[in-house]
């Protein structure tokens, strides 16, 4: 069974959707919450272990190593704070590694720090499962990329299965999350934990033009908004016609091998794709 990339996927969970979060003509201190914020993740962590007959965090009891000394910490700055996100890798998994930009299928349980279970997807086999990670809260964004998808084994008019997925924890602060926006059951400045098990990642491709989301980040900085080689305001990963010349870009593929990257006509070391005078 072949899975395809389904592009830009509006139709989430609202517990992983990102939103906005200040209120007009209110001062929020981020920073300071990211420091706190730290704080109660240190915390949480060196009181806590994993427990693998339970498959689950429980609080230590006595010698069980911390989940402080496991996890890995990974220095993210977003809306120019830094944070600090934690993971635990349980299982690699040896499929594709997704980008922050790309579609991945993932169950996962989503907890405070008190264990309140705010969201819980258990099965891929109900409703949409496939998520995009320029849709989600920037922990997930950043978090999955950490982790690998699985290998699709499906069979033929079965449901869709998929061994050696990428499975462990993501415990990441509020300005990850959803900041001082309380969410249904998740309040205002909550760190979260997610129990994730990756089934499969795949490169997104959001404007289907043949080139991956991956591949529009022309300035290599790690982000995709803010491509925009014709300067016409839509980013390039939105953008069917990226020279704006006329020709779509899914068609500026001379050599017809489905990769408009590698096509450049006039020699002058621009795919034609980006060049507006090839």
């Amino acid at each position: 069974m072949r899975i395809k990339s389904i592009g830009l996927i509006l139709v989430l969970l609202m517990t992983v959707f990102a939103c906005d979060d200040d209120t007009a003509g209110v001062i929020f201190d981020h920073v300071e919450q990211a420091n706190i914020d730290d704080k109660l993740l240190i915390d949480y962590l060196e009181t806590h272990y994993y427990d693998a007959g339970l498959d689950s965090i429980k609080v230590i009891s006595s010698s069980q190593p911390t989940l402080m000394s496991q996890v890995t910490t990974q220095d993210v700055v977003e809306n120019t704070i830094s944070y600090k996100l934690y993971y635990m890798v349980l299982e690699e998994g040896k499929g594709y590694t997704p980008s922050k930009f790309d579609d991945i299928l993932t169950t996962y349980r989503g907890e405070l720090l008190d264990g309140t279970v705010f969201d819980d997807r258990p099965s891929i086999s109900v409703g949409n499962p496939w998520i995009n990670l320029l849709q989600v809260v920037a922990g997930w964004s950043h978090g999955f990329t950490n982790f690998r998808g699985g290998i699709n084994t499906s069979q033929q008019n079965e449901p869709l299965y998929f061994s050696d997925t990428g499975k462990g924890f993501l415990f990441f602060p509020s300005g990850l999350g959803y900041r001082n926006s309380p969410q249904l059951l998740i309040p205002a400045n909550s760190p979260l934990v997610f129990k994730i098990d990756l089934h499969f990642a795949s490169a997104a491709d959001h404007d289907n033009d043949g080139v991956s989301s991956n591949d529009e980040d022309i300035d290599n900085d790690g982000e995709v908004t803010n491509d925009d080689t014709d300067s016409d305001s839509l980013s390039n990963f939105v953008d069917s016609d990226d020279d704006n010349d006329g020709i779509l870009t899914k068609n500026e593929d001379p050599n017809d091998d489905g990769d408009p990257t590698n096509d450049d006509t006039d020699g002058d070391g621009i795919p034609d794709y980006l060049d507006s005078d090839s």
